[in-house]
């Protein structure tokens, strides 16, 4: 797997909100909850946010926010072509290699309950620690 990460910009907002949208909007659609583009909008320089590169094409983002006593995943996003292929577990471990940097104990995460994104975070020692109305909390604890 020919994977590079580069920090994101502003530059990779349009595409980043646009490919949240259209992987988002099923499980947006399925909890009848409404998308708003402005607030991804005003998250995306809060947050720490990579590209995803194959052979420097841009195959998708991830964002992180680093809390307390944990590191946050708040997105990660592939295009279509891509899953399946090994990225989302190469994505955990710079992930996981990051909160390890940060001196952090644990990484948590938001899931929607019907995403078979969980068997990946699952299949990466994530354990279910709480629950919302259409959302799973997950975490790993991490053993540096």
């Amino acid at each position: 797997m020919d994977l590079t990460l580069r920090r994101a910009t502003l530059a990779d907002l349009d595409f980043a909100r646009e490919l949240t949208r259209v992987n988002m909007r099923r499980y947006y659609a399925e909890y009848e909850r409404v998308w708003y583009g402005e607030l991804f909008d005003e998250e995306w320089e809060a947050r720490q946010s990579f590209v995803i590169l194959k052979a420097n094409k841009q195959i998708g983002f991830f964002s992180v926010s680093l809390e307390p006593h944990y590191l946050y995943l708040r997105d990660v996003q592939l295009c279509e072509p891509y899953r399946g292929e090994g990225v989302g577990g190469w994505v955990m471990d710079r992930v996981a290699s990051m909160a390890c940097e940060q001196g952090l104990k644990s990484i948590r995460l938001k899931v929607f309950k019907s995403n078979p994104a969980m068997a990946l975070y699952l299949r990466h020692e994530f354990s279910f620690i709480g629950t919302e109305d259409a959302l799973f909390w997950m975490e790993r604890i991490l053993n540096n």
